[in-house]
């Protein structure tokens, strides 16, 4: 017979755990979508979107206002979500409705974003000339309404797993479900929007036509088109809603007071200043996701894709599809890897050690990208070629190397991302371990706030260290810009550099942060027995008093590790240190472990404070059963 599992662990259906990550490529198809809002922006703000897809003729002047304006319009907006953050996030921890917690978030959240792009791209694209000033208030509020709508949804996809699941296993599988949602949310509306809508055939291309000096300069693609936006809207406001709909549906069963923690008072706002200053994990994991997702944005922004494959490379048609479809074989793989090594040694494992993976990859692509001479084709991405004999291969060494290192490190990084989502959980349940408080709202929007304002930065950091480095480009590169002086050096550091920054920095953070291995298990055992106790009548601060550490908490309320077992013998089978584990253990490990071992001084709960549950389940554990042996924690 086996040993039944620790009291208080929660577990979710196989299906719950697939579904609910879609609740973050809801969000992801805006995310995507977003990233031609500067080219809307320029169409819309200048008035081209009012007139013909022919392109109207406007000052050079009003582009540059426009470019100028949207790279730091951006990053202000996030003083509006230091506001609205906090705000929602201390509403979210109080709300208790018959539609749950988290639900009414995910519905409210994308049904505003919705509004904005219907807003911005459809009801208001027509306004004339003659009320100019109207374009950008209209630009402004939807990106408000924008805003609000990704905080709402965002947020729940961070705070929904702590009643969703609190085993680390199943938490680590939302690596997996996460990519699937990404490939139908970021990659598909990248292929959509920059590689099937770019083909003359299927999408008529619009225009922009500026005199600089003596010159006149044309920017010409599909995301300068109306009919761009025609097909793009009602694709992305469908797909998200089919998402959300799908999240809502899995995490419906677990979004009940029984599977939220346990506080006896309300979160206040002064709160946040608390978990900032006492939970040091979440500072940590915030600066090195944060920093994981500006070098995700910048690094695989349209922008930068029409910089290298078009403007340095020459054929961005013929590149953009093929690379897009490469990396996303060798994320697969990552992702697979990454999510069993979150599984069995947890997500910072995972993080610390693909992190250090994508680091060592991007070395190739940067060596790559320093040899590229626009003189010489052999430095060319070139994959295959169409004329007018046929379907010809054209692959060269340059790009087999460039595939390898660019693909394994593109697979890595995005591996490590996604893991940090997780670890979001993780963190509320170290607070409700430090202060008794069940958060997940508060955490979950903080989580959001430092993301947002550091992943904001991705406009300003292309407009600096493209438009800023390149003479001559006053607007971000689009289909149709020529190569320029000054693009191999823009496109390296921000394709390769500011990444690599962000990445060496988040290596640094993972050594500082703990929440893993035998700290993670104290934190869910020690949560577990206290939530059981303040069930049954315990005062909150009575219950932190008496169980504190690992060794006060009673053997039942310990999770379990099974011991794996030679199939053939039944002997247990002892499992050895290989070269990554001495690294991470030597390097990561020395914040992570605890001073006591498992239920060697366990206090029990006093009769008075056992429900019926409790005393049950107890009852079921105290049966013989065979021996198990519990986690060595010391």
């Amino acid at each position: 017979m086996e040993k039944t599992q620790a009291i208080g662990v929660n577990r979710a259906k196989q299906w719950q755990i697939a579904l609910f990550p879609f609740n973050n490529a809801a969000t992801n198809v805006y995310f995507a979508f977003y990233s031609y809002f500067t080219y809307y922006a320029l169409m819309y703000l200048t008035g081209s979107a009012a007139t013909s897809l022919a392109g109207s003729v406007v000052s050079a002047a009003l582009v540059l206002l426009v470019s100028n304006f949207n790279a730091v319009f951006a990053p202000l907006m996030r003083v509006f979500d230091g506001i609205t953050d906090p705000i929602l996030g201390g509403v979210m921890d109080k709300t208790k409705t018959r539609f749950g917690k988290f639900r009414p978030y995910m519905v409210i959240g994308n049904a505003l974003l919705a509004l904005s792009v219907i807003l911005m791209m459809v009801v208001f694209r027509g306004v004339g000339d003659d009320l100019a000033w109207l374009r950008w208030v209209v630009y402004i509020v939807s990106y408000i309404i924008y805003v609000l709508g990704y905080t709402c949804q965002c947020a729940v996809t961070k705070a929904g797993q702590t009643c969703l699941t609190n085993d680390p296993k199943q938490r680590s599988q939302f690596v997996i479900w996460n990519m699937i949602g990404q490939i139908g949310s970021i990659v598909l509306v990248n292929i959509m929007a920059g590689g099937i809508l770019t083909n003359d055939i299927i999408c008529a291309k619009g225009s922009i036509e500026y005199v600089e000096g003596c010159i006149e300069v044309v920017l010409r693609g599909a995301a300068y088109g109306s009919q761009f936006y025609d097909i793009m809207v009602p694709f992305v406001v469908i797909l998200s809603a089919i998402y959300t709909v799908m999240a809502v549906a899995a995490i419906a069963e677990k979004d009940k007071p029984e599977f939220w923690g346990i506080s006896e008072k309300p979160a206040t706002m002064k709160d946040y200043l608390g978990i900032i200053k006492g939970n040091k994990e979440i500072r940590w994991l915030v600066l090195s996701s944060g920093l994981n997702k500006l070098a995700s944005t910048v690094a695989t922004s349209g922008t930068v894709a029409f910089l290298v494959y078009g403007c340095l490379m020459g054929d961005y048609n013929g590149l953009f599809i093929p690379f897009y479809a490469l990396c996303f074989v060798f994320m697969g793989i990552f992702f697979i890897w990454g999510s069993k090594t979150a599984g069995e040694k947890g997500q910072k494992r995972g993080v610390a050690q693909f992190t250090v993976f994508a680091i060592l990859f991007y070395i190739g692509v940067l060596i790559l990208l320093c040899l590229y001479n626009h003189e010489d084709p052999a430095t060319y991405l070139s994959i295959f070629k169409i004329d007018e004999s046929g379907f010809h291969l054209t692959i060269n060494f340059y790009t087999i190397l460039f595939i390898i290192f660019y693909g394994c490190g593109y697979g890595a990084f995005n591996c490590c991302d996604n893991l940090t989502i997780p670890m979001v959980a993780d963190c509320t349940d170290y607070e409700t371990y430090r202060s008794g408080n069940y958060v997940p709202g508060i955490m979950g929007t903080i989580f959001s706030l430092m993301d947002k304002i550091i992943s904001s930065l991705q406009v300003l950091l292309l407009q600096i260290f493209i438009v800023g480095i390149v003479p001559g480009l006053n607007a971000l590169p689009a289909e149709g810009t020529p190569y320029m002086e000054g693009m191999q050096l823009a496109s390296i550091i921000c394709f390769c550099l500011l990444p690599m920054t962000a990445w060496i920095v988040t290596t640094f953070c993972m050594t500082r942060y703990s929440l893993s291995g035998n700290k993670l298990v104290e934190i869910q055992a020690v949560n577990a027995v206290r939530k059981a106790a303040v069930q049954g009548g315990m005062s909150m601060e009575e219950a932190m008093k008496t169980w504190q550490t690992i060794d006060q908490v009673p053997a039942a309320f310990v999770p379990v590790k099974k011991v794996k077992t030679d199939k053939k013998t039944g002997e247990p089978i002892q499992e050895k240190e290989n070269i990554l584990d001495k690294i991470y253990n030597k390097i990561f490990t020395k914040r992570e472990e605890t001073h006591g071992v498992a239920s060697s001084n366990a206090i029990d709960i006093p009769e008075p404070y056992l429900t019926d549950e409790v005393k049950a389940q107890l009852g079921i554990m105290q049966q013989p059963t065979q021996t198990s042996t519990t986690d060595n924690i010391e």
